[in-house]
């Protein structure tokens, strides 16, 4: 049982996102822009001692890694992100490649998803995902290949190990075919494809989306708060408690009464044990807490954090899985953060660290 985090690197300037957001555009903008919307909402979340970090900084990195280490975090999952040749918040990774001194194992989750941006109702498309074609691949490969190569990069079975956020697109298997014969040629015994479920919206889509994997595909991540989100949503979605939810929200976005949707955490990892797909080749994910209003303002939702026992009992439910994700290390902006913050300390990070010296796993 591993234990990865997923790992955001958007806490650097960068061109793009100066051009899009504005000068001096990071992670950060959105956590201290946060302001509470109802009686009892905690925003901004603050990080320990003031640590606004920046990832550009090599001491930073080290910090992390010191304290996943310390807590029985095994590596990071990080988010990749490459758009035919076009590379987007590259340069963490590439440090971290660099800096060989620093012991933090790792792998990529490629977010192969276009960029939007939404002002007053409209979405306008920033950067679009397109995917190639042989050429392109061996470009995207080649630039992969000296992380593959490092050792500290996660491989199974002398595989690289290579999560997709967004698998359903054409080229896919074509694709995961040419890197895989690519990995054979350099020594390795192939590629170690892991697909991302989210959408549980109906109750066949997650066979479909088994039926629709690429033959490289080892594992099916399940996504967390994500999939079990779904499945309330999926549940209810006929209910007077759906129709209410969607009053209020209506009427919060239009400025007429101020509401954001709260689920209580232990509510959705009754459905994370229950109701969530399970069975051979998976990994299953987890969370300790989600507020994206700082993104989308009233038009995000919240849910509370679990409790402790309610942790401990979903996480023993799957000890038997090769993996485990944890959503996330550093999604500020999304109340998903292992970090130390100022309301709640080490606290996630203490749970994980407990779990594992009880469960010895």
């Amino acid at each position: 049982m591993r234990w990865f985090a997923l790992y955001l690197p958007q806490f650097h300037e960068i061109e793009e996102n100066n051009n899009w957001w504005g000068k001096g555009f990071t992670e950060w903008t959105h956590v201290n822009g946060a302001k509470p919307l109802y009686p009892g909402h905690h925003q901004p979340i603050k990080p320990l001692n003031d640590n606004y970090y920046n990832l550009m900084d090599k001491e930073t990195v080290q910090w992390q890694t010191d304290l996943m280490k310390q807590y029985g975090i095994d590596g990071l999952v990080y988010y990749h992100y490459y758009f035919c040749g076009k590379k987007l918040l590259e340069k963490p990774a590439e440090n971290l490649l660099k800096w060989k001194d620093i012991d933090q194992k790792f792998f990529f989750c490629w977010a192969n998803h276009s960029w939007y941006q939404a002002k007053n109702g409209v979405k306008k498309l920033l950067l679009e995902q397109t995917y190639g074609d042989q050429s392109d691949w061996e470009a995207h490969f080649q630039y992969l290949l000296p992380f593959f190569q490092d050792s500290r990069y996660e491989k199974k079975d002398n595989k690289p190990v290579f999560m997709i956020f967004a698998p359903k697109f054409p080229e896919k298997n074509e694709m995961l075919d040419f890197f895989d014969a690519r990995c054979k040629e350099v020594g390795f015994d192939g590629i170690y494809v892991i697909e991302t479920f989210i959408d549980a919206s109906s109750k066949d889509n997650f066979n479909i989306f088994r039926e629709n994997q690429s033959k490289h595909t080892q594992l099916t991540y399940i996504r967390e708060p994500a999939v079990s989100y779904e499945i309330l949503n999926r549940n209810r979605r006929k209910t007077a408690a759906m129709f209410a939810v969607r009053c209020m929200r209506k009427l919060s976005t239009l400025g007429i009464l101020p509401w954001v949707e709260k689920i209580n955490g232990n509510r959705i990892y009754r459905i994370m044990q229950k109701k969530a797909p399970r069975g051979e080749k998976m990994c299953h994910g987890l969370f300790f807490s989600w507020d994206n209003t700082p993104r989308h303002g009233v038009r995000g939702y919240v849910i509370t954090p679990p409790s402790k026992e309610m942790f401990m009992e979903y996480a023993k439910s799957i000890r038997d899985d090769e993996y485990v994700i944890v959503n996330a290390w550093n999604e500020w902006a999304e109340g998903m953060v292992l970090e130390p913050t100022t309301h709640n300390g080490y606290k996630y990070l203490e749970w994980i660290r407990q779990f594992r010296e009880r469960e010895k796993v």
